[in-house]
């Protein structure tokens, strides 16, 4: 007798919850099956019949949170614009403000290291046309990596540290690190400096 949809789905979502509520207490790679069933309320062998195992439950669950990403930038960003000024828009505070703990839980120290990437492979396409850089240049490669890494990484120690300061004053600041590097915030330049 084969399961109702709706049925087989509600169950994957007790499953993926229960992974989230997991994720929130211990480092994702520590969590055990047995955990996983006893929160969401099943047995071991229905655990089995969604999942592989609790790498194909993370891979399930972080293909869903990437869905949500791709799903805000898509409609956060202008589709007949590709004047190049992404830093210069409201972009990065209306993706910021919809990324949830989930990303988060993700990207931090407890988190799947190799998720980063994923979420990289993911964007860079999506904001490709809208980002100032000539994909003529020919450390056009590093300059993405650049950018990327500095995103994320100060994405993640804003989140770290509490989101210590609002999201419109963590994207200007992003912004301006983007357009004119740190030189914006130096005050003098030691003159030993090359």
């Amino acid at each position: 007798m084969k399961k109702q949809p709706e049925i087989t789905e509600k169950t994957r979502k007790r499953f993926v919850d229960a992974f989230w509520e997991l994720a929130k207490e211990k480092p994702i790679r520590k969590i055990a099956v047995n955990e996983l069933t006893r929160r969401a309320g099943y047995n071991r062998s229905t655990f089995y019949e969604y999942f592989a195992d609790t790498d194909d439950l993370l891979s399930y669950a972080e293909q869903d949170v990437l869905e949500e990403i791709r799903q805000t930038i898509v409609r956060t960003l202008p589709q007949d614009d590709t004047s190049g000024n992404l830093f210069q828009s409201d972009l990065f505070p209306r993706v910021f403000a919809a990324m949830n703990e989930k990303m988060y839980i993700l990207m931090g120290p407890n988190g799947d290291p190799g998720f980063l990437p994923l979420v990289k492979a993911e964007l860079i396409p999506l904001v490709l046309p809208h980002i100032p850089i000539s994909t003529d240049n020919p450390d056009f490669d590093y300059l993405i990596s650049f950018v990327s890494s500095s995103m994320f990484g100060l994405l993640q120690k804003w989140n770290e540290w509490g989101k210590n300061i609002s999201t419109e004053e963590f994207s200007k600041l992003m912004q301006t690190l983007m357009l004119h590097g740190l030189s914006a915030y130096i005050t003098e330049i030691d003159s030993r400096t090359p």
